[in-house]
Formats: C-alpha cells, sequence, structure tokens
C-alpha cells in the first residue's frame, strides 16, 4: 500500500510538471484527481499535503490552485530509471547478454510518451560513427518493431543470432541495415531473417580521449 501511495505521488508530481512545463495554471483538486485516477478531490488534497510535508511542493494559502513544484519536486518528477540489458555490436558478431547496472536518468529526455518501453545498450565497434555513434556510447532504444525507413535501429539477425545497431531501409523484397562508416557493407536480408526490437531515441556519449 506503501509502495502505490508513493507511486501516486510521483504521479502527481509528473502532473504538475506538465502542466508547468506547458505554461499551463496550477490545477484544481478535480483536475489533479482525475489525471491520477482519484475516484474523490479528499483523495488528491491528502496527497497534496504530504508532498508539501516532504518539500515536493509550496501552495499559497494552501489552496491547489496554488500550487508548485520545488527544486526537489521537480527532481522527483523528472528521475527515473532505465536498465542496461547488454552490449550491442556497431559491426556484426555479438551477442546481446543480460547485465544488472540500472541507471537514474531523466524521464524528459527518457520516458517514453507512446507508452514503449525503453532500455540501454552499450555500443561495441565503429560501424555507426558517421552517425556520431561510436564505441562506449550508450543507446536509449525505444521498443518499435516496425520504424520508418532512415530510422537507426536495434535489429537481430539471421535467427538470433546476432545484434547490432544499424540505418534501416526497406528495398522490394530486401532489408537494408547500413552502416555510417567506410570499410563496412551494408547488410542485405529477407525480412523473415530480421527482427527490428527497437528504434534510437537517443545516444549518450562516452567521454572522448
Amino acid at each position: 500500500m506503501a509502495r502505490r501511495a508513493e507511486n501516486r505521488g510521483v504521479e502527481i508530481l509528473r502532473f504538475l510538471a506538465r502542466r508547468e512545463s506547458g505554461g499551463e495554471g496550477a490545477p484544481s483538486l478535480r483536475e489533479i484527481s482525475a489525471a491520477v485516477g482519484f475516484k474523490s478531490s479528499r483523495s488528491a488534497y491528502v496527497h497534496l499535503q504530504n508532498l508539501e510535508e516532504a518539500g515536493c511542493v509550496e501552495r499559497e494559502g494552501g489552496r491547489a490552485r496554488g500550487v508548485r513544484l520545488t527544486e526537489r519536486g521537480w527532481e522527483a518528477a523528472t528521475a527515473d530509471e532505465v536498465r542496461l540489458l547488454g552490449r550491442i555490436a556497431a559491426g556484426r558478431g555479438l551477442e546481446a547478454v543480460l547485465e544488472g547496472e540500472a541507471y537514474s536518468l531523466v524521464t524528459e529526455l527518457f520516458g517514453s510518451r507512446s507508452g514503449k518501453g525503453r532500455y540501454l545498450l552499450r555500443v561495441v565497434g565503429q560501424s555507426m560513427a558517421r552517425a556520431g555513434i561510436e564505441e562506449g556510447d550508450l543507446l536509449v532504444v525505444e521498443e518499435d518493431d516496425s520504424p520508418p525507413d532512415g530510422t537507426i535501429v536495434v535489429a537481430l539477425v539471421e535467427g538470433g543470432e546476432e545484434v547490432m545497431v544499424k540505418r534501416l531501409y526497406r528495398d522490394g523484397d530486401l532489408v537494408i541495415l547500413k552502416s555510417e562508416n567506410d570499410g563496412y557493407e551494408d547488410i542485405k536480408l529477407p525480412p523473415d531473417t530480421v527482427l527490428v526490437q527497437g528504434r534510437v531515441v537517443y545516444v549518450i556519449h562516452s567521454p572522448r580521449p
């Protein structure tokens, strides 16, 4: 029950953050209740009191219409965690492996507004260097099995034995996985041998020498 209450508190903070970011005024208790799924405005009022006591919001005169996020509230509203699943080859021949690391990231960048899952993969190899993706970088990948042509994707090929990051194109009866570096050939395969797992939505660059 405590865990659910904590989640509801975070949902309220994120709702307030969206309102403030969009230049909208502070919401009413009824609007907060509708956004979070409370059956009564009383529940929203109690949660606002708890958030105020925790230092996450401030209210003028105790009114919901006067509520605003504090610095601590913004941190709580935008903090999230995505997991590092493994490594992905920017070449060929490396399998993805499950790893246990977790990263605390900013929801504004990595929270999926489409409702699709997101995860991190670390790049090995230089075949996507011209696209700004180099060895050691972390890729934020959003699950998507049918992205448009020209999208940088994560794909499993040849029965799932190899996983890689490439730019996706389709040409008649072929799927083309295109590299972004000289010296790497494009990979052309029948669609039934390619499983697109997701699209790259953000690149976290590792420190360059």
